[in-house]
């Protein structure tokens, strides 16, 4: 006797498991990366409401050589020490927000999930404009790279979930 009756549609059955592009995994480490910048920076901007904290990370900074070298650093320097306790709250509530974002996305890509490749697409091309009017404003090698590394990451991934409709059969 057999389990399913005859005239039973039967489901086909279920494909092997691709394995994940490698790619894939490398943008899915970069946003889980990106994931630990953002709770450190968070953390590290919580601590930075105290201004005896402040006073130390200022005379540390001051003694490094490269920071009164470097225009980038200065200025980020310059921006964070001139902060008050409300801001580095806010700063590191806006770090928690991206790296909870980013760890979503980062965790989605890295089981293949498609609905973190849309999310990554439009979260990251919603962002090149501003990555190129910042790079336009003050050229450096250092915003030159961030912005190639965006695009590539969002070409790769349009081009990856256009290669998987044109291969599934119309609905």
């Amino acid at each position: 006797m057999s389990p399913v009756p005859p005239g039973t549609p039967v489901a086909a059955p279920m494909p092997a498991a691709q394995a994940r592009p490698r790619a894939l995994a490398l943008i899915a480490l970069y946003k889980l990366a990106k994931t630990v910048a953002c709770i450190a920076l968070g953390f590290a901007s919580l601590h930075l409401t105290r201004s005896d904290v402040v006073v130390r990370f200022d005379g540390w900074l001051e003694s490094l050589a490269w920071a009164t070298r470097h225009g980038l650093a200065m200025h980020a320097v310059d921006w964070l020490l001139g902060m008050g306790p409300r801001q580095y709250r806010l700063l590191g509530l806006a770090a928690w927000g991206y790296a909870l974002l980013y760890a979503v996305q980062g965790v989605g890509l890295w089981f293949g999930r498609r609905w973190a490749e849309y999310l990554v697409v439009v979260e990251t091309g919603l962002l090149l404009p501003l990555e190129l009017w910042e790079l336009a404003r003050r050229f450096s090698p250092l915003k030159l790279g961030v912005l190639a590394v965006n695009v590539a990451v969002v070409a790769y991934l349009v081009w990856l979930l256009r290669t998987r409709a044109a291969r599934e059969p119309a609905a």
